[in-house]
């Protein structure tokens, strides 16, 4: 769902992925594309920027959620270690 909304309103892709501050910078960018697709025809650039920027986002966010899943992971199974040879 969220790359659907990065092809089509990049900056609410940004916003879904917990990046403010990207998003705000996506959505000024985004916005001033869409001006200069009015008045001169050239925001086709920065609006193809922008939702390069938003999938980029998405895919990180995807990224870091599968790697705290791991290190979560990791640090239940290290924890119960140690338990585990106090035993013996």
């Amino acid at each position: 769902m969220r790359y659907l909304f990065a092809f089509f309103i990049p900056p609410l892709a940004v916003f879904m992925c917990r990046r403010p501050v990207q998003g705000i910078f996506n959505l000024l960018a985004w916005i001033l594309s869409l001006f200069l697709i009015f008045a001169a025809g050239l925001g086709v650039i920065g609006w193809f920027l922008c939702t390069i920027h938003a999938l980029i986002c998405c895919r990180m966010s995807s990224i870091d959620k599968r790697l705290n899943r791991v290190v979560q992971a990791i640090e239940k199974r290290s924890a119960a270690a140690p338990a585990a040879e106090q035993q013996l």
